[in-house]
């Protein structure tokens, strides 16, 4: 005969077989708000960085050497009052100065708004609502009169040698030799090479432009962009680069 009667769980089984699976998945569920914790600082930062490349490409590539310089007074973010030196403005370029160039849509590309101010800051907003503040820092390498060793970009090189700017002075016919000789011209055995020549920008022609430092043919920027994550924690990355004046016309 058959025992028909079947044994059942009880309620204080069922609770103790959730307990064990909720201890089970404590670790998969911290392990899942960290990875998206993660994964949401990381997508900020190549929003950033992406961000800072193409600033970067443009102020090189396309804004004019004078049309970034340094602003008159100290400029905070936009929005806050961390007013801070050596801030950027943009200037519109006219000739003679250089090629016709309006910096509007470039303010407005960091997100500032030219008809409110054309300092060298902005805000831009990401799709998931993360606001960036950016800001342009402006250090022109300067030209001081005398020249400052210690504080002054300049160029060291061999000025050509006096016989190579003599007429005839090398020739492989050993009758124009002889001839060269016997004129009384000095020979480059007889000579001694220059010295060394330190200069700067102004001593070597560089072109007047407008502002401060207008002999400048090298200015330092440095490009921040910082943005707060929705625990609180503020980030921000710092990107560095030079911005030399190649163009013989000064723009």
């Amino acid at each position: 005969m058959y025992n028909l009667r079947k044994r059942g769980v009880t309620l204080l089984e069922i609770m103790a077989a959730l307990l064990i699976l909720a201890f089970a998945f404590l670790p998969i569920i911290g392990m899942i708000g960290t990875g998206t914790k993660d994964t949401d600082v990381s997508e900020t930062y190549i929003f950033a960085q992406t961000t800072a490349r193409n600033i970067l490409d443009t102020i090189l590539q396309d804004v004019p050497f004078y049309a970034l310089r340094v602003a008159s007074t100290e400029v905070s973010d936009i929005g806050e009052s961390n007013d801070e030196p050596n801030v950027g403005q943009l200037f519109d370029i006219d000739p003679p100065v250089g090629p016709e160039y309006k910096v509007a849509s470039f303010l407005r590309s960091i997100g500032n708004d030219p008809e409110v101010d054309t300092f060298a800051r902005g805000e831009l907003t990401d799709d998931r609502g993360y606001k960036y503040k950016v800001k342009i820092f402006v250090l022109p390498v300067p030209v001081n009169d005398p020249l400052n060793l210690d504080e002054n970009m300049v160029f060291r090189y061999l000025p050509r040698p006096d016989f190579e700017t003599q007429p005839n002075w090398y020739t492989t016919d050993s009758t124009e030799a002889s001839a060269y000789i016997n004129s009384g011209s000095t020979t480059p055995y007889e000579m001694t090479l220059p010295s060394i020549v330190v200069a700067d920008a102004k001593s070597l022609g560089a072109k007047q432009g407008p502002g401060d430092n207008n002999f400048c043919v090298m200015k330092k920027i440095l490009l921040r962009i910082k943005w707060t994550m929705k625990s609180g924690i503020e980030r921000s990355i710092e990107v560095y680069t030079m911005k030399a004046n190649l163009d013989r016309e000064g723009a």
